[in-house]
């Protein structure tokens, strides 16, 4: 049986203490190019626009979905599973609750890779059974650190795809809010 803490308003809270095995799954889950150093983690977690939804059983963390709220585009940043556990119960479970929580007429968007290996071809479906929907737009994601390598993604949304204006829109929102960008790549 799944417990949902509920979201994390680190904004309506001094200053929070990220739990270690928070940190600990981000570290276990993303490469260091697909994650940004723990201070850095630390300081988005105290925006007013981060959110983070964490999945507890017994007080033992499953899983994590970390997201941006940008009033009509919700970016999720972050979906991470403990090892061990079962993906197919802990991304839907995820992905409900984060679906619980946003307003109607908002876009939730996720990136995934391109080339994607068994792994990330798993949670892509997952996304899919969730209902969202994969855009034919690439888009590049930065690194979060300087000298790092960028990766070729595509963005599905949820509850409909997105027509190409959008695409530039969210994808300058994208660079500039989240990966700290000025110019597109």
């Amino acid at each position: 049986m799944f417990m949902v803490c509920s979201l994390i308003p680190f904004y309506e809270k001094e200053k929070v203490m990220m739990a270690n095995d928070v940190w600990e799954l981000m570290i276990n889950s993303f490469d260091y190019e697909r994650r940004r150093c723990k201070q850095e983690f630390e300081e988005i977690c105290e925006r007013s626009s981060y959110q983070l939804i964490e999945l507890r059983n017994n007080n033992q963390l499953q899983g994590i979905v970390g997201y941006w709220d940008f009033s009509k585009w919700i970016a999720i940043e972050h979906l991470a599973v403990q090892k061990g556990e079962d993906e197919t119960q802990i991304v839907p479970a995820l992905l409900e609750q984060l679906l619980q929580t946003t307003a109607n007429g908002v876009i939730i968007i996720a990136e995934v890779d391109i080339l994607q290996n068994s792994r990330g071809h798993s949670i892509k479906s997952l996304y899919k059974k969730t209902g969202f929907i994969e855009n034919p737009f690439v888009y590049i994601q930065p690194s979060y650190h300087k000298g790092c390598a960028s990766f070729p993604q595509r963005i599905l949304s949820y509850p409909s795809a997105i027509n190409y204006g959008q695409f530039k829109e969210l994808r300058s929102l994208l660079y500039r809010f989240v990966y700290g960008k000025k110019k597109v790549i």
